[in-house]
């Protein structure tokens, strides 16, 4: 048994290639000032507000056509994604907004598919409380959560000749968490959309939380591998992200404690564990998409920010061995306090989001403050303040000229970036626009070019 072990680690450390959309990217064109032009700024500027509301969708059977407004339902944005194909099509999961310790949720989370061009829902989908929601990376297939009394990881199709683009034929995986504490955390696609990667707690413990994570076959919708952290390491809290690092070999596992480790995205065993010890700080972690997997991040609830590496290992006793050491670590906010973070596709800036409805960008390298995407409005007495907003999510769009973000006011902002003057970044977008993601490794041009277009790990 511990040959076939020995025999299979190769392939089980073999990188999984990436897919790609089959079409070009479609440009994000909003209408300014009565013409319908690509937006471009030299400073960062809002472009669209996508507001959130059950009955958000036009002519939905349930609504009465005698009611002049729409029944509103307040709802947090945790989750939101472009699609790989097209920046103006947006996915965003929510979650109800709770009245009251003592009191239920109001309205329910939902799954919704937005044309920022428009500004309308196309879609809408009741997901009662999901936290997360991806798309894989040939924008073919959705996955989302629903948590309706038994979590769930739904998978849809995209049918991009119809109006609203996603199918209405759900398919549910299954990850076995009952009752009231139980729900689904997190579902991710691997980055050759084979697998889906879910976590979920199975049940709630005044000191430990059961996490288990499962991995799915897309095709079979069979369980190719599970396992429960708390049986392997001594992780205790929540999953609060699984992150696939690019070349699909590991997963980037992070808690509500502060935890973090890396599993082997194949079986889930562990593979080095890089934060062990509880503290009870919210941290985020995100694997830098212009490696492999040697150089990930992560965002603390405290305002830290870290970069960690992969270091050789010298010692032929832990030879093969993949450990991680902190290179750099700077505390980006001293009063208000972290809530997610995401890389930009070319791995060169990591973007934060604050409690103060702000977010931050950094160099990637240096964590530097590169500028500041800060909403200003003038606060009302019987509304949401918006210095008092959380920003839950971050999503760049495939050309990096727009960034998304979801909001604790049941608002998703998008931002047209400030213009880059970077001759081979604007040849990059021309392309993206022009060539189908997955033709650019047959155009007759030097492979670290195509490397660049498609934003290739090195």
């Amino acid at each position: 048994m511990g040959n076939k072990l020995t025999k299979s680690r190769k392939k089980i450390d073999k990188p999984t290639p990436a897919v790609y959309p089959n079409q070009p990217v479609r440009p994000l064109r909003r209408s300014v000032e009565g013409n319908t032009s690509v937006v471009y700024s030299n400073f960062p500027r809002i472009v669209a507000e996508l507001h959130h509301y059950r009955g958000s969708v036009r002519n939905l059977e349930d609504e009465d056509e005698e009611d002049e407004q729409p029944r509103r339902f307040h709802e947090e944005v945790h989750c939101c994604v472009f699609s790989p194909d097209d920046e103006a099509l947006l996915l965003t999961s929510t979650t109800p907004i709770p009245c009251g310790p003592f009191t239920p949720d109001i309205g329910c989370g939902h799954l919704r598919e937005f044309d920022i061009n428009s500004g309308s829902c196309k879609r809408e989908l009741l997901t009662y409380h999901s936290q997360e929601c991806d798309i894989s990376s040939d924008g073919n297939l959705v996955s989302f959560i629903t948590n309706s009394g038994q979590g769930e990881v739904a998978l849809v199709k995209r049918n991009r000749s119809s109006y609203a683009e996603i199918a209405e034929r759900v398919d549910k995986f299954q990850p076995c968490c009952n009752g009231m504490t139980g729900q689904t955390l997190c579902c991710k696609f691997s980055p050759d959309a084979r697998h889906i990667v879910s976590a979920a707690s199975l049940d709630f413990h005044s000191m430990r939380e059961t996490n288990e994570l499962r991995l799915w076959n897309v095709k079979s919708m069979q369980i190719e591998a599970r396992v429960v952290l708390r049986d392997i390491t001594d992780f205790c809290g929540f999953v609060t992200r699984c992150e696939f690092s690019p070349d699909g070999q590991y997963l980037a596992v992070s808690t509500s404690k502060e935890q973090l480790c890396i599993l082997r995205s194949k079986n889930l065993d562990v593979v080095t564990v890089l934060r062990r010890r509880c503290r009870g700080n919210v941290c985020w972690s995100i694997f830098n998409p212009a490696w492999r997997f040697e150089v990930l991040a992560c965002c603390m609830q405290d305002g830290r920010v870290e970069i960690w590496n992969k270091v050789e290992v010298h010692s032929s006793a832990h030879a093969g061995e993949l450990r991680y050491a902190r290179e750099k670590e700077r505390k980006v906010s001293f009063s208000r306090l972290l809530h997610c973070c995401q890389y930009s596709p070319d791995g060169k800036m990591i973007a934060v989001g604050t409690s103060d409805a702000n977010i931050i960008m950094l160099g990637a390298e240096t964590l530097d403050s590169l500028f500041l995407l800060e909403c200003i409005k003038e606060p009302s007495p019987f509304g949401l303040r918006i210095q008092n907003t959380i920003v839950y999510s971050i999503a760049f769009s495939k050309s990096q000229q727009y960034v998304a973000a979801g909001y604790s006011d049941s608002m998703v902002r998008v931002w047209a970036m400030p213009m880059r003057f970077d001759l081979q970044h604007l040849c990059r977008v021309v392309i993206l626009h022009s060539v189908p993601g997955n033709k650019i490794n047959s155009l007759p041009v030097p492979n670290g070019i195509k490397n660049y277009l498609l934003n290739n790990y090195k």
